[in-house]
This record gives C-alpha cells, sequence and structure tokens, in this order.
C-alpha cells in the first residue's frame, strides 16, 4: 500500500515539475523573445499611433486651406 503512494507522490512532483518548466518556457516566448508577442503588439501600436498622428496632421492642414479659402478664421 505505501508504495502506491509513493508512486503517485512522485508521478504528482514530475508533472508539477514539468508544468513549471513549460509556464517559464512560454512566458519566455510570449514577453521576452525578440520575436514575442508583447514586442509586436507595441510595434502595431506605435505604427497606428504614428499613422493616426499623421492623418491628423492632413486633416487639420485641409481644415486650414478650407478656412483660409472661405475666410473662416
Amino acid at each position: 500500500m505505501k508504495n502506491e503512494k509513493g508512486v503517485t507522490m512522485i508521478a504528482l512532483v514530475v508533472t508539477i515539475m514539468l508544468m513549471i518548466i513549460i509556464a517559464g518556457v512560454s512566458l519566455n516566448l510570449a514577453m521576452l523573445s525578440d520575436n514575442s508577442i508583447v514586442k509586436k503588439i507595441k510595434d502595431e501600436t506605435d505604427t497606428q499611433q504614428r499613422m493616426v498622428n499623421e492623418e491628423n496632421k492632413k486633416t487639420s492642414n485641409v481644415i486650414k486651406r478650407y478656412e483660409k479659402e472661405w475666410g473662416i478664421s
């Protein structure tokens, strides 16, 4: 009876160790590598912000042009 509990405990410890290793590898891939998901999201956010800023400048220029053309200051 004791041997069965020992095997079960060893299996539990091995399973927990494997889960810790898999979690560490997953976190490394998701957050720390050069090609990580977090880095990709940050890059895309920066790109979108740059595009919004460019569009705002274009819109502002159009509005200024029409205000000048129509005499609305």
